[in-house]
């Protein structure tokens, strides 16, 4: 996991996602960087549920756009 949180901050420079969970109309943004991950297993658990969240989102929607593709 810390190697693929590595790869992603080589790239982008840091982690970051938006949290649409919240009641707010503008989503809260929200980013950590390695030495934060490397240093707190809660951040590192925080980016594992969020990379897994956003894989799952792309592999959906990939999905959905093949088969929309097939009709």
């Amino acid at each position: 996991m810390l190697l693929l949180a590595q790869a992603i901050i080589n790239v982008h420079e840091k982690i970051a996602w938006q949290d649409y969970a919240s009641d707010s109309p503008y989503p809260d943004q929200h980013s950590l960087t390695l030495n934060e991950i490397k240093g707190s297993p809660e951040k590192l658990e925080r980016f594992r549920n969020e990379f897994t969240h956003q894989m799952y989102n792309t592999v959906i929607n990939d999905e959905m756009q093949r088969l929309e593709q097939e009709l």
